[in-house]
Formats: C-alpha cells, structure tokens, sequence
C-alpha cells in the first residue's frame, strides 16, 4: 500500500453512505414504532416506583444510540462495521425492551425476548465487533509504522529512518558513505520508468545484504543510497566500497548493459556534527561522478 493509497482510505473515516443512514433511520423508526405500540397496547405501572429504573434506563439508551451513530460515521473494516453495528442494534432493541418495562406492563415473550435475549446476544456481538475493529485498527497502526521507517518501492530504510538512526547511534567514530546510481536519468529515458524501479528494487535488495550487524542501508532519495558504519577503518570501508561496485556491475539493465554507480565516503571527525558528516560525504560523490563514475572517493 503507498502513502498516497493509505491517506485515502483514513480520509474515508468520516463519511456517511446511504447505508448507514439507512440503518440509524431504520432504528429510530423502530424505537419510535415499538414505543407508540407499547404504550398505545399495555396499561402503564406506577412510575413513581420506577423513576430511578427508568431515568437509568434512559440514559443508557441515549448512551448505547450515540455509539451507534458514531459507528455509522466511521469506516471500519467490513467486518468490524457489521458486528459491532448488528450487536448494538440488538442491546439498543433489548434496552428500550426494558425502559419501556419500566413505564407499561409488558407481556412474558416480549420480556424474555426483546429485554434479556436480545440485550445479551448484542452485547456479546459488540464484544466481538470491537474486537475485530481494534484488530483493524492495529493493522492500520502497524501499515503506518511500517511507512514511516521503511522506503516503499525498495522496503530498506527511507531517508527519515536513516537520519534518525545515525544520529542516535552511540559509535564514537563512524563512517558515511553515500551511492548514487550512474545515469539513472538515461535508464529510464531509454527503457521506463518501470524497468527505473525495477533496477532500483534489484539495486537496494543486493546493496542491503551487504550491510551486517550496526551497519545501516537506506535510500535518501531518487536513485541515491547511504550507509551507516561504526567504525573508520579505511581498508575496511574501501573494501566494502569495491564490494558495493562489484555488485552494481552485475546488475543487467538490458542487451548487456550494466548497472555502475559512484560513492562518496566520510570518516567523522571527534565532535564533527552528522550533518557535516553528510556533507563531506555528499562532496566526494561529486567528486566521483565527476571523475569519471563508477568508482568511490573518499573525502579529506
């Protein structure tokens, strides 16, 4: 699902269709309905005995109606909307059962039925409503999670990911290097933009089993790619560098044409900020491409 996807679907939360105001007129027509029938149909009891039961009674009515109207102006998941809203249509059925218990004298069935049975089984289908809409709700919570650490297209880290994790990370001395893919521009000027991303896909899947342990991969941006390492051991960063090119070279674009890329790398300094770091970093990868490409620089 895509940023662009995800947004839509929470801009949905809020909007009523006809079916949810069909059921909640539905359901006012028949409170109204069974009310009048009731009253018109059995003779009243003493309601100074029952003021208590039936203000009570009233209330949780209100109560249990406005979660049902807040449950039609809200998009669940299919399930979840239908669970909870059939549970709360037979509790609020099986509560004006009862408040109306309190006001006339009602028949057995009608007692047995409509108060006990119904409130029941509804609160127990609500139960299983809410459920499933929490279970939406934490995969809803886990997509955005999920995007906001991770790139879309290539699933390694994203630029935000990677900036917040090297600045947290504890290595006193560290490493950034910074890759960016030859004439990306050409590929998909030449073949599309599908085989772009394709490239990308394959690009980012082969760079980031490279990376072990602390080491972090992420993409920053378009076609280009940074790396995180804990350490500023020079011969271990250039090997790694010539790794990285290795692996580029085997990437096939079409008819034996290849992928190569150029790198930049920054060696932190004691205090040096990571926004400087990336900087240097950023500085040799220019001056990579501009010595030709496919090849890494290191900055001074």
């Amino acid at each position: 699902m895509t940023p662009d996807t995800l947004s839509l679907k929470l801009s949905r939360f809020m909007h009523i269709t006809w079916l949810n105001k069909l059921l909640m007129l539905g359901l006012l027509s028949y409170i109204v309905i069974f009310c009048i029938y009731c009253l018109v149909n059995y003779p009243l009891q003493d309601l100074h005995k029952n003021t208590y039961g039936l203000a009570t009674e009233f209330i949780n009515l209100v109560i249990i109606v406005t979660v049902f109207w807040v449950v039609q102006c809200s998009q669940l998941a299919k399930k979840a909307y239908i669970f909870v809203s059939l549970g709360l249509i037979l509790w609020i059925m099986g509560i004006t059962a009862q408040l109306l218990g309190d006001v006339v004298i009602l028949p057995y069935w009608i007692s047995l039925y409509l108060d006990s049975f119904c409130r029941t089984i509804g609160i127990t289908i609500t139960a299983y409503g809410l459920f499933k809409t929490i279970s939406f709700m934490q995969k809803m919570h886990n997509r955005l999670a999920q995007e906001f650490i991770v790139d879309d297209l290539t699933q390694v880290y994203n630029r935000r990911c990677f900036y917040k994790e090297v600045k947290n990370a504890t290595a006193v001395l560290y490493t950034i290097i910074i890759i960016d893919i030859d004439h990306f521009k050409l590929i998909n000027d030449d073949f599309g933009h599908d085989m772009g991303d394709k490239i990308l896909k394959e690009f980012a899947q082969k760079i980031n089993a490279l990376f072990e342990n602390e080491n972090i991969f992420a993409r920053i941006g378009g076609e280009e790619f940074a790396g995180y390492f804990p350490s500023s051991n020079t011969d271990e960063i250039v090997q790694f560098s010539e790794d990285i090119l290795n692996v580029a070279r085997t990437i096939n674009i079409k008819d034996e044409r290849f992928v190569s890329v150029s790198i930049g790398i920054a060696k932190n300094t004691q205090c040096e900020p990571f926004d400087s770091v990336i900087k240097r970093a950023d500085q040799a990868l220019y001056k990579a491409k501009n010595s030709g490409r496919d090849r890494f620089e290191i900055a001074q």
